[in-house]
């Protein structure tokens, strides 16, 4: 087994960009030894040079008749197998050319995330006094420091709003009435950029396309309850969730005749921070539409400024949020700006759920959003900064360096796989899904994945007839279409595979079925 890298810091200049001299900078890590490296490319290579079209046992006609059948045969596709115990290639075909993944590469985000902050690993959000407390008088700051906490949501809890809840009624059981300074979300550990580089500007309006930062909650979206008004091209009636600052929202929808159903469409300036709704209500019907919040961190901490207000608790000095160690805040005393806090106390400390439960809520549904946060908090805790290019530069590391994955078989762009700038070889997801299986974690993680009949998961309504034999991370955007994980066959042996398909110009409905056919092909 790998050693892992828990101990080693990341930096840009160590890390894994696309180019030449990837390699030797890589090497600068010094994480493995040479002996280890030795011993790693030479299994490496044992795993790789054998590759046959269909060893022994496996249907590989079956497998070949789905790649030249007319459409599928106009794809770019890989199929690359091994068998778990042996290490033997059971069917190879492109394993070493690169593809666009899709949602494929929220696995190499959430086994870089296991094996270095490791399975039981907890976000902590601490909450701070930066005064003395006197009684239910807190003398100065209430200070939250945002740790990218990707579970302030339904998915873990009844609502992002009751973690700002959980958060207000701590303060409120420790007695404190009244804070004479502010509400401060000190979010410096992260750099304030919310939308991924590489990222379409349309997809930006929705709940896939849902941007983050390190204090944010309801996974970057905002709920609209829209309903149409009394009376046709009158002003339609919009609330939503989570409530921030009262303006954030401003609708121009009106109320449409009945059968014309209701239709939005959400435009976000960013110079004024107003989330504009245009489009139509159909009368007398009511609907929720969740998109995307597009300015998580103020108004997360406008929710939870709300929260500790509904609680009893006055904070004269309001609320605001600390961006960065950089500007005039920095000469504040605030929890992590270097400056020396007298008096200053940690009140409480929110943990989130264990790292492996994170990696099943990413996994399973295949959340962008939740991968997008722990990517960007790996770059916290290896990298220099929560930004996208260090916890990319994080993530790349350690496959290469820890996991051997050949630095030409992968570049990455950012961790959801919502970008078209990803790229990886089928061998690669191969690699790195045979070293997680030999973690002692390795069930928590092939656990993590979507199963058939699973409900909520991607593979909910696939795949029938592999229940509780097949463990596989999903992968969809335009053209392209994935499937990688654990399968155990007929014969009881489990394998690792990985199909990654590109340029279909079909609907996605008919490349899934040439991919599970190739899998129930495998799994005989």
């Amino acid at each position: 087994m790998l050693m892992k890298v828990v101990q080693a810091r990341v930096t840009k200049a160590e890390s894994v960009p696309a180019g030449p001299g990837a390699v030797q900078r890589n090497e600068r890590l010094g994480v493995l030894s040479a002996l280890k490296r030795v011993s790693m490319l030479a299994s490496v290579a044992v795993m790789h040079g054998c590759a046959l079209l269909g060893g022994p046992g496996v249907d590989g006609s079956a497998i070949r008749d789905v790649l030249g059948r007319e459409p599928i045969d106009q794809l770019h596709m890989g199929v690359y197998a091994i068998e778990l115990s042996s290490g033997r290639t059971l069917f190879s075909h492109n394993a070493h050319r690169k593809f666009i993944p899709a949602s494929n590469q929220k696995i190499l985000v959430t086994a870089t995330a296991m094996s270095l902050f490791g399975p039981d690993h907890r976000f902590r959000t601490e909450i701070w006094a930066t005064g003395e407390t006197v009684g239910s008088f807190v003398d100065g700051d209430v200070v939250v420091v945002g740790s990218g906490d990707p579970t302030f949501s339904d998915r873990y809890w009844a609502s992002g709003s009751d973690a700002l809840g959980a958060i207000a009624d701590s303060l409120s059981s420790r007695g404190i009435r009244q804070v004479a300074g502010s509400l401060v979300v000190d979010v410096a550990a992260w750099d304030s950029a919310t939308v991924g580089p590489t990222w379409e500007v349309e997809d930006l309006r929705y709940g896939y396309g849902s941007t983050g930062g390190a204090f944010a909650i309801d996974e970057g979206e905002v709920e609209l309850v829209v309903a149409g008004g009394s009376s046709v091209g009158g002003p339609a009636d919009v609330t939503w969730s989570p409530l921030g600052t009262r303006d954030f929202v401003r609708s121009q929808l009106t109320t449409a005749p009945a059968d014309s159903s209701t239709r939005v469409r959400p435009d976000y300036l960013p110079e004024s921070r107003v989330l504009v709704l245009e489009g139509r209500a159909e009368i007398g019907t009511v609907d929720t539409i969740s998109i995307a919040m597009r300015d998580p961190v103020r108004q997360s901490a406008a929710a939870l400024a709300r929260a500790i207000d509904h609680a009893g608790i006055e904070v004269e000095g309001g609320w605001r949020v600390h961006w960065t160690n950089n500007d005039v805040a920095k000469a504040e005393c605030l929890p992590g700006s270097g400056v020396e806090c007298a008096g200053s106390e940690l009140l409480f400390t929110m943990e989130s759920p264990r790292v492996s439960e994170i990696a099943a809520g990413i996994l399973e549904p295949s959340q962008n959003w939740m991968t997008e946060q722990t990517v960007r908090a790996l770059g916290a805790r290896y990298g220099d900064e929560g930004s996208w290019n260090e916890g990319i530069d994080v993530v790349e590391a350690y496959l290469v360096n820890e996991v051997g994955v050949r630095p030409s078989d992968i570049s990455a762009r950012d961790g959801s796989g919502l970008s078209f700038y990803n790229l990886i070889t089928p061998r690669a997801i191969v690699r790195i899904l045979t070293e997680m299986h030999q973690m002692p974690w390795a069930a928590e993680y092939r656990d993590a994945m979507a199963e058939p009949g699973e409900d909520g998961s991607t593979l909910e309504n696939r795949l029938e007839g592999l229940e509780g034999r097949i463990f596989a991370k999903t992968g969809t955007i335009s053209n392209v279409n994935s499937l990688s994980g654990y399968l155990v066959r007929e014969n009881g042996h489990e394998i690792v595979f990985s199909i990654l398909t590109n340029g279909s110009g079909l609907p996605s409905s008919r490349v899934r079925r040439a991919i599970d056919e190739i899998v129930h092909a495998l799994a005989r």
